[in-house]
């Protein structure tokens, strides 16, 4: 099984606990190689990195080629390294032909093996529907989906775990048709590599079950214990921390920040916890509470107000090689 996936300075406490969680549910006799886009990570991250994983498991580190990646758009605290993943075909050796991607901010809570033996079929990709953006007529969707001739109902995808025929992926050119995309659309677009890649991508994905890619909703149960959250079948295999609270942002109270923790402290990061303050433990009630439920359309409007605000583009300086 191959893994891909890429972080930067802030992300390596994150990278370090979904690896963890993957290794630590993996079945042993499952041949695993790992490859990270390293986006400056420093010596001291990578070595606490690979500390946190069982031996025999090593890590393969990719300094990347931005030179592509002028003119493309970014908003609010994300970074050019959300990009990475549109170039895996480049970046992967030849002879990976099929990889599993994903983002650092999941937890993997089963044997990623059953994931990995699925058939794609004619697909290129398989993935999970996104649980905000519905289709790519949604708020937040595909800008130029109407000028592709997709139609506004078109299911559109989460990018955060995919199972990826690299090879067609390389055929089809898929980085060279989302690039453009991005550039052609860089007043427009919202969700950044993810749009660009259901763009391209309409029409040719495979849809997994959303337990593959589930994120902490406001209908979760605070009372489901750790024990039935690994265990039962109907609960999630991946959980994605998507938006903006993250557990090592702020201490959440809930059950899937609870078990992240646990993981957490089976890193070389054990017994690290975000500072506490008052925004803090405000978030963290507010996290699980019947009042975000309520609250959802200002999350969104915040969102898009957000990004009319920091809009930018990035340059020639910073689109070169990556920091090692």
């Amino acid at each position: 099984m191959v893994i891909a996936c890429a972080a930067d300075r802030q992300y390596a406490l994150p990278l370090a606990v979904m690896l963890r969680s993957m290794a630590a549910n993996l079945d042993p006799r499952c041949a695993l190689t790992i490859y990270v886009v390293d986006d400056g990570l420093d010596s001291d991250s990578r070595l606490r990195i690979t500390a946190s994983l069982p031996a025999h498991v090593a890590v393969n580190w990719i300094t990347p080629e931005r030179a592509g990646f002028v003119d493309l758009p970014l908003w609010g605290r994300m970074t050019i390294a959300t990009y990475d993943k549109i170039m895996l075909g480049r970046w992967l050796p030849e002879s990976v032909e099929r990889a599993l991607w994903l983002d650092c901010d999941l937890m993997v809570l089963c044997d990623l093996a059953q994931l990995w033996k699925l058939d794609h079929k004619q697909h290129c990709v398989l993935a999970v529907q996104d649980g905000l953006v519905r289709t790519h007529g949604a708020r937040f969707g595909v800008a130029g989906h109407r000028e592709m001739g997709i139609d506004d109902g078109a299911e559109y995808f989460n990018a955060g775990v995919m199972l990826i025929d690299v090879a067609r992926w390389r055929r089809e050119d898929i980085a060279g048709r989302a690039l453009a995309y991005l550039r052609e659309n860089r007043r427009r677009v919202f969700f950044w590599d993810q749009e660009a890649l259901n763009a391209v991508l309409a029409g040719h994905w495979g849809k997994l079950d959303s337990r593959w890619n589930w994120s902490p909703g406001l209908e979760y149960a605070d009372r489901t214990s750790a024990s039935e959250i690994g265990a039962r079948a109907s609960l999630p295999r991946i959980i994605h921390f998507t938006g903006s609270l993250k557990p090592w942002v702020f201490e959440g109270r809930s059950e899937p920040y609870r078990l992240y923790y646990e993981y957490l402290d089976a890193t070389a990061w054990a017994g690290w916890r975000p500072a506490r303050s008052w925004r803090n433990l405000l978030l963290s009630r507010y996290e699980s509470s019947l009042l975000r439920r309520a609250l959802l359309p200002l999350e969104r409007f915040k969102m898009g107000l957000q990004r009319a605000m920091t809009l930018r583009y990035v340059s020639a300086d910073s689109a070169g090689p990556a920091d090692s």
